[in-house]
């Protein structure tokens, strides 16, 4: 009975000699990695999520219309539809904004709100200064004492005014407007070729063309 109990203690001592042994080559492991192991398993399932990703959702192009013009009216436009209707191209009218030019507006300065606003025009006006509250925009609130297509002519205007005691400033502004164009979607674009390009310049001079991204709103 004794000879077995001592059996027992000797297989628990080689068993937690060997437990030990065991804990010591793993860390030996860890420690002689060039990166972490944790940082490899963390590398290795975000590249494995990269790949899953790249797989599953794919980059999807924009669908590219060729849009014709541009019109300074919608009616040319809308002429230029009918001619492709007729040799059965399908499209639309869409407008848009562009900034021609720039206005140069002569502002009087006003703080204090619309009352100060109004007094300030009633008494500029009195003098007989041509002046109007602008409503609307990012000058809104202040009051203007002319709009000049030309910078010259509004600093030339903004002297005369200062020389007779009036504090204003020349601010430029974007001249905006509406241009047209006609809009053939992705999937008739195949049939804008160059000869029939051509043709649509005998009646449309200056006809222009270019590949946009499909604008979903028509005039």
């Amino acid at each position: 009975m004794r000879s077995v109990f001592l059996f027992l203690l000797l297989l628990n001592v080689l068993y937690a000699l060997w437990q030990l042994q065991d804990d010591k080559a793993v860390q030996a492991l860890y420690d002689s990695a060039d990166v972490p192991l944790e940082g490899l398993a963390s590398e290795s399932a975000g590249e494995s999520l990269v790949r899953h990703e790249s797989t599953t959702l794919p980059a999807t192009p924009a669908s590219l219309c060729v849009n014709l013009g541009a019109f300074k009216t919608s009616e040319k436009a809308e002429q230029l539809r009918q001619r492709l209707l007729a040799l059965s191209i399908q499209s639309k009218v869409i407008s848009r904004e562009v900034a021609d030019a720039l206005d140069y507006w002569l502002i009087f300065p006003v703080q204090g709100g619309s009352p100060e606003a109004i007094q300030r025009l009633k008494l500029l006006q009195a003098q007989g200064i041509d002046s109007f509250l602008i409503s609307q925009g990012p000058l809104a609130g202040n009051i203007s004492l002319g709009v000049f297509s030309r910078e010259d002519y509004a600093l030339a205007r903004q002297a005369q005014l200062q020389a007779e005691g009036y504090g204003v400033e020349v601010e430029a502004l974007e001249k905006v407007s509406a241009e047209y164009l006609v809009q053939v979607d992705a999937d008739a674009r195949r049939l804008v070729d160059q000869s029939m390009l051509a043709r649509m310049r005998e009646s449309f001079p200056g006809l222009q063309h270019q590949f946009d991204p499909c604008d979903p709103v028509a005039y």
